[in-house]
């Protein structure tokens, strides 16, 4: 895909436009690139071999300088100086956000290799208000970048059109009503293309009718937001009648994509929607294929296990936890690291690539319904299918405790008794089970620290 983009990318000589010559930073981007555009077409096996390769080369550096992991591998009976096997990488134990919560510098390592650049520091809390530090490297931000362009060029946008970004930004940037405006789409993209103009909107102050208005002035080439608002946005798109003639891509992040999200959006705009699956901590973990709706797990950034409660590994179909290890970022390794997530293993794709599949991406253990029977799931609670019985604009569902369920809504009016009614029926029989269910009305219900929102939350330890 790099070479369908190499017409137009950007030179440094303004004399020598073919081929182009680019500068010192872009042309280390394109290295790796170039590696990726043949890495993606390698069989599974191969692909396995070389992580394994990177894997031995982190697994030796945080033995020698950061003691928690010492300790970890040599409880575990693993020498990574003598190389690792499959089986004995099973038995490292996994690692979850409690564990270093608080203790991040016990992760950072004492020693950075050379050409790994500066150790820069990133504060992540998601959608759980638990807030860690992550230490970075230049090395880790070059491959962020890379793996950008890689969701670009699999997509093939065409970087001559505007992009429009509605999403949460810290301090008081991007705010409403003229959002932030510049010139290009911003690094890495205009590092190696000429790009058309970008614009962006806080999420944070911002209703959906102000958006929809904002959205309106901007002429759209590419949107990005959350699933969450572009269905809010796409619903108002079709309750006011507007057109999007120029919008050509909905691209989706930070949050589960459902099927209403799909079905509503495109019967919106009618262009195809693009998930991303990512995470601050780690960077890309998966992108969605550009031949299917399912996500190619990006091997060359991270080794991705999806395992069984039990820690065997899932089959094609089988849905587990979500288990990562950064294969590029030796400022602090994070070595099995369950992120929370839950995903369902798929089938090698068609598409020929041999990157490991996603089907889904189901969401968090908090976003679980737990039964008094201990059993948990994902519950499916469509916003269409509740307008249909009273005006509700938003509702969040949390289970506060084993028996007891909050629905949180805002509505247009006050809810008669009979559509309350109504409503916790449907509810009660989405969630299999017959919970206390009570109403509690808000003006607004606010999306996390980090601009996501949840449908479901569970309060719910078992």
């Amino acid at each position: 895909m790099i070479f369908a983009q190499a017409s137009r990318l950007k030179t440094h000589l303004p004399t020598t436009t073919f081929p182009a010559v680019v500068s010192n930073y872009p042309a280390t981007i394109l290295a790796p690139l170039y590696q990726l555009e043949q890495s993606q077409w390698w069989s599974p096996q191969q692909i396995l071999e070389k992580q394994f390769q990177q894997l031995g080369n982190v697994l030796s550096h945080a033995y020698n300088t950061i003691p928690f992991y010492k300790t970890r591998l040599e409880n575990a009976r693993i020498d990574p100086r003598q190389g690792i096997t499959s089986e004995q990488w099973r038995k490292i134990p996994i690692l979850v956000r409690r564990d270093f919560q608080g203790k991040e510098q016990q992760f950072l390592t004492s020693a950075l290799p050379k050409g790994h650049g500066r150790v820069g520091e990133i504060t992540t809390s998601g959608s759980t208000a638990e807030p860690i530090k992550i230490y970075t490297t230049e090395l880790t931000q070059l491959f962020w970048n890379v793996f950008t362009l890689r969701d670009h060029y699999w997509h093939k946008r065409d970087f001559r059109k505007k992009l429009v970004s509605i999403r949460f930004f810290k301090g008081d940037q991007a705010q409403y009503p003229d959002g932030a405006n510049m010139a290009t789409w911003g690094n890495p993209v205009q590092l190696l293309h000429h790009t058309g103009p970008s614009c962006a909107l806080d999420i944070k102050k911002t209703d959906v009718s102000d958006q929809l208005a904002w959205l309106s002035r901007q002429e759209p080439g590419y949107l990005l937001t959350y699933p969450s608002n572009a269905l809010e946005l796409a619903k108002l798109t079709l309750d006011r009648g507007l057109k999007f003639p120029s919008l050509q891509e909905l691209r989706l992040i930070g949050e589960v994509v459902d099927q209403e999200v799909l079905d509503i959006c495109a019967q919106a705009w009618n262009v195809p929607i693009v998930d991303v699956y990512s995470a601050n901590e780690v960077g890309y973990i998966a992108l969605q294929c550009p031949e299917h709706r399912n996500y190619h797990i990006q091997s060359e950034n991270l080794y991705v296990e999806i395992l069984h409660e039990n820690g065997t590994p899932c089959a094609p179909g089988e849905v587990g936890k979500v288990v990562v290890s950064t294969l590029h970022n030796f400022a602090m390794p994070l070595i099995r690291y369950a992120i929370g997530d839950y995903a369902e293993v798929g089938e090698p794709c068609s598409c020929g690539r041999g990157l490991p599949v996603l089907d889904r991406i189901l969401g968090r253990t908090r976003n679980m319904l737990v039964l008094p029977t201990g059993e948990k799931y994902w519950p499916i609670l469509g916003l269409e299918e509740l307008t249909k019985i009273a005006p509700i604009r938003q509702r969040q569902v949390v289970q506060r405790m084993l028996h007891d369920i909050e629905v949180r809504l805002t509505t247009e009016r006050p809810l008669t008794r009979a559509e309350e009614d109504k409503l916790r029926e449907m509810i009660l029989s989405k969630l299999g089970y017959r919970f206390n269910l009570s109403f509690v009305y808000l003006d607004r219900i606010e999306r996390s620290a980090g601009g996501k929102f949840e449908e479901f939350i569970s309060k719910v330890t078992l």
